[in-house]
């Protein structure tokens, strides 16, 4: 239960920063920052932490891949559903393309994480004006990477500090009430010379 409660703290302490960040933490970076927070924390908690720095990298990836389909949607794509659809398509097949070197379906997943928190902040403002992309994208980037970049961080340091799930599933190490479990292990039988 406290690893729980270390990862929504941390979460809220990003979330706290973005707050106290000034103009760059605005409202419009508030009301959707819990999404791009929650999305960087996911992504450090995708996989092993051997290659957490990895999925920063993607999760940066991703947004600007996710970038790429919203500049398509408004140059070439039609403005219909197949258009929208297409805007969808183009940065996850990017991003596929991208990580098919790493074969690690984690990266993927960051890098999608990254698109898909683009669109949580910019999709509203894009559907109200897809002609000011010219400066509206710059600043939806940045309303993004910022607390995105803070929940990777939050979930990172939580990671470091507290046990993986699967040593808890696996009931190794720490409190048994935390793992599920109330038994004691018994001590390996030793070993009777003959």
């Amino acid at each position: 239960m406290g690893r729980v409660w270390a990862l929504a703290l941390g979460l809220i302490l990003a979330l706290l920063v973005v707050l106290l960040s000034g103009p760059l933490g605005g409202p419009r970076t508030l009301l959707t920052a819990s999404l791009c927070v929650g999305g960087g924390a996911t992504a450090s908690f995708l996989g092993s932490t051997n290659h957490m720095f990895a999925r920063g990298i993607w999760l940066f990836v991703g947004v600007l891949f996710g970038a790429v389909g919203y500049v398509l949607g408004a140059g070439i794509f039609p403005d219909t559903n197949i258009g929208l659809f297409l805007g969808g398509v183009v940065p996850i097949t990017l991003i596929a393309l991208a990580t098919m070197w790493t074969k690690r379906q984690t990266d993927f997943l960051a890098g999608i994480l990254g698109a898909g928190a683009l669109t949580g902040v910019y999709a509203f403002q894009f559907n109200l004006d897809p002609q000011s992309l010219n400066y509206s994208l710059p600043v939806a980037l940045g309303q993004t990477i910022f607390p995105l970049a803070l929940g990777f961080v939050a979930g990172m340091v939580v990671q470091w500090l507290t046990r993986p799930d699967a040593q808890v599933e696996a009931g190794k190490g720490g409190d048994p009430a935390e793992s599920g479990s109330t038994d004691v292990p018994a001590e390996a039988p030793s070993e009777v010379a003959s």
